[in-house]
């Protein structure tokens, strides 16, 4: 660098500065695009009755490292009970149910022939 001439240098250094200033901008910006895409998420998965999946993109969303490697240790350790297990789907086949019987009703009497039969197989409908 010292045979180039002090203008240059100067011109050399701030397009640098300039590069990797607009690099970390583009790293930033990207970054804020996933944690709001997990807060969509989050609402959505909350809208379905799915907490234990809202609590972690809410967890990933605000940088909360740390809550989220516990949830997801909460949410482990939860599965592995059936109880646990069959009453959170349950509460996301209400949820299933009732957007059926109010957007499809060709999935909702397939769903009321399944509930009518009683062991898990569908009946056709009266």
């Amino acid at each position: 660098m010292d045979t180039l001439p002090i203008v240059w240098q100067y011109v050399i250094l701030g397009t640098i500065a300039l590069g990797a200033t607009l690099v970390g901008l583009w790293l930033y910006n990207r970054r804020e695009k996933r944690r709001k895409h997990a807060l969509e998420l989050m609402r959505m998965m909350d809208q379905w009755s799915l907490d234990w999946f809202a609590g972690l993109y809410a967890d990933y969303a605000v940088g909360d490292y740390s809550g989220l490697a516990s949830r997801i240790k909460e949410v482990v350790q939860a599965v592995r009970s059936d109880e646990a297990m069959v009453a959170k789907l349950g509460e996301v086949a209400k949820k299933v149910a009732a957007y059926y019987a109010s957007n499809d009703a060709t999935k909702a009497a397939e769903l009321t022939a399944i509930l009518r039969a009683g062991n898990g197989k569908p009946q056709a409908a009266p």
